[in-house]
C-alpha cells in the first residue's frame, strides 16, 4: 500500500495576480443580468412574454427539424 499526503489543504499558484480589486464592471453585470436569468417575470405582461417565448422556441425547434430532414435527405441521395 502507497503512502500518502493526508494534508487536504493545497496551495495554489496563480502567478502575479495578486490583486485584490475587482475587476471592473463584472459586479454590475452579474447584479443586473440576475433577475432576468431567473426569469422572474411580473406584471400584466406575464403571460404575453411567455407566450412570446414559447413560440419562438417552437419556431427554432421547427427550423432545427427541417434542416435536420434535409442533411438527411442529401446522405440519402449520396
Amino acid at each position: 500500500m502507497s503512502r500518502f499526503d493526508s494534508s487536504l489543504a493545497r496551495t495554489l499558484d496563480f502567478g502575479e495576480l495578486t490583486s485584490h480589486t475587482p475587476i471592473r464592471g463584472l459586479t454590475s453585470l452579474r447584479a443586473g443580468h440576475s433577475r432576468r436569468r431567473l426569469g422572474l417575470l411580473r406584471g400584466p405582461d406575464k403571460y404575453k412574454v411567455l407566450d412570446q417565448r414559447r413560440r419562438a422556441a417552437q419556431i427554432k425547434a421547427r427550423h432545427a427539424m427541417d434542416l435536420i430532414d434535409v442533411m438527411e435527405r442529401s446522405a440519402e441521395r449520396r
